[in-house]
């Protein structure tokens, strides 16, 4: 295990979006779009129905082809857009951390991308690279962005999307789980604990076939699987994570549903995996 970079690990949510962004880049060059992506009108709805969908910046490109360096917070916390209608709804209400602080505001389909309106954000004070940062994303979000390239889910890597900004940047999004939990209020009760997290999940059989993590209750400890979902977490393939939750019983659970269930405290801490 490493500790984590700001380039982009070889994972194969990294992989996928690397792969993702050269077709974009082949694409511009040419008139007709690259040949293994989905034309920039396609419908992101043909792999997930409309309603609330999470999207975390994961690439930031600038026109002459440098990466920009996308810092995490504090405790972890990505860069994320929460849609509250879906990405592809004509309008709706779009919130989400920019870097620092957490903002709200308004967004619309246009013929060619989308448009953020009335954003506003909280005014807290963050170290230089996030200050930098968040100031350049909410400038760039003052005018439309253009879609130039989509592509549905594959495997463990949720959907992708790449927006070009009105100054030339390629701002990159994958759609990750845990919609409309975090920042929820903790509920009362519950005990807090401290689990590790293996940086992927692995096949296991529940009610038919799924994906379960693979956690610990020390960095010692045998492996176990979890079937349910972590409240809360914005998982990452191929980042380990050292997570305080609360766990709660869930009181006469379904025959196929776990008895326990577990909400997000705080990220302790994310190591990548080589």
């Amino acid at each position: 295990m490493h500790s984590r970079t700001s380039l982009f690990p070889f994972s194969l949510a990294a992989r996928s979006a690397a792969a993702l962004l050269v077709a974009v880049m082949l694409g511009a060059c040419t008139t007709a779009p690259a040949p293994d992506l989905p034309s920039a009108g396609t419908n992101l709805n043909q792999t997930q129905p409309s309603g609330p969908s999470r999207w975390e910046l994961v690439r930031w490109q600038q026109p002459d082809g440098a990466q920009r360096d996308i810092p995490h917070g504090d405790n972890g916390q990505p860069i994320i857009f929460e849609f509250n209608e879906g990405i592809d709804a004509a309008q709706g209400t779009v919130s989400g951390t920019s870097g620092c602080n957490r903002f709200t505001g308004s967004y619309g389909k246009t013929d060619t991308g989308i448009r953020f309106d009335r954003i506003a954000g909280t005014r807290m004070a963050c170290p230089p690279p996030r200050m930098e940062l968040e100031s350049a994303l909410l400038k760039a979000m003052q005018t439309p962005f253009a879609t130039v390239g989509t592509q549905p889910s594959a495997g463990s890597t949720g959907r992708q999307i790449i927006w070009k900004t009105a100054g030339g940047d390629l701002l990159q999004f994958v759609e990750r789980e845990g919609v409309g939990r975090r920042g929820a209020s903790v509920e009362a009760g519950g005990v807090e604990k401290v689990v590790y997290i293996d940086s992927q999940r692995v096949e296991c059989s529940g009610v038919g076939k799924m994906t379960c993590y693979r956690w610990r209750e020390s960095p010692e400890a045998p492996w176990q699987l979890w079937y349910g979902p972590i409240e809360g977490l914005d998982f990452e393939p191929g980042v380990a994570y050292t997570l305080r939750v609360r766990e709660y019983q869930v009181p006469n659970p379904p025959a196929d549903a776990s008895s326990i269930r577990w909400q997000l405290l705080k990220v302790e801490s994310r190591t990548r995996a080589k």
